[in-house]
């Protein structure tokens, strides 16, 4: 079995888990809600055939307590996200595409580099587990399914011998619409932290996609270092 094929089944498992455990839990009335507000940063990359960037990720979400230990989160926020690849050699050729040669008769190269950078609205369901440590003080660990949509982007490439004029040197297009990226992304969100007394969670987080980012291409995996208040 290929890996895309074993990773879209262990996301759809994980999505059947989460629903099985909430519908079990929401049996019980919840007995509070409340309004956060996170953010935070951290890296990008393809699962593989690709360099990590930098990511960020910001929003808004909505707690659900279902007891003592146990709560839904879902939430909206905007996540950037992106990759590079690796740097190649390519023939170098004229505006009319005629190959360039040196003085000996060597083809002549330059270096291709290509980097995207691909911004979401992302939406997590995450089923969270507290464990209490003290007064105010718990261990979170979380987990659900999350869907986004691709709302804007930029891809820069340098060195690209195939293109005119100036744009060998330099040239930048939408992320979306161009080399088969799809805007629809999909997967798994992960997270583990520690709440302060002081409302604030303080919380590794990672989203391990499940959708291939672009034809032939792997899905995106992003971690991140996220700051969440609660109101």
């Amino acid at each position: 079995m290929k890996k895309p094929v074993i990773l879209t089944t262990l996301c759809r498992r994980a999505v059947l888990c989460v629903a099985a455990l909430t519908a079990v839990l929401t049996t019980e009335t919840a007995r509070a809600q409340y309004l956060q507000v996170k953010a935070g940063g951290g890296l990008s990359t393809l699962y593989s055939g690709a360099r990590a960037v930098g990511a960020y990720k910001f929003g808004v979400g909505y707690e659900y307590e279902l007891g003592q230990r146990w709560s839904i989160a879902p939430a909206l926020t905007f996540s950037g996200k992106g990759w590079k690849d690796p740097d190649r050699a390519v023939h170098l050729t004229d505006d009319d595409d005629r190959p360039l040669y040196n003085d000996d008769g060597t083809p002549r190269y330059g270096i291709m580099s290509r980097s995207a950078a691909a911004c979401y609205l992302q939406l997590p369901v995450l089923l969270c587990y507290y464990h209490r440590l003290g007064p105010g003080r718990y261990i979170l660990l979380g987990g659900g399914p999350y869907a986004a949509l691709g709302i804007a982007g930029k891809t820069k490439i340098k060195g690209d011998a195939s293109r005119h004029g100036s744009e060998k040197v330099y040239a930048e297009h939408n992320t979306f619409g161009h080399d088969g990226v799809c805007r629809f992304d999909a997967g798994v969100q992960l997270t583990a932290g520690y709440r302060l007394p002081s409302r604030i969670t303080v919380a590794a987080e990672a989203d391990l996609g499940c959708t291939p980012v672009a034809t032939g291409r792997k899905a995106a995996a992003t971690l991140s270092l996220m700051f969440t208040y609660t109101f």
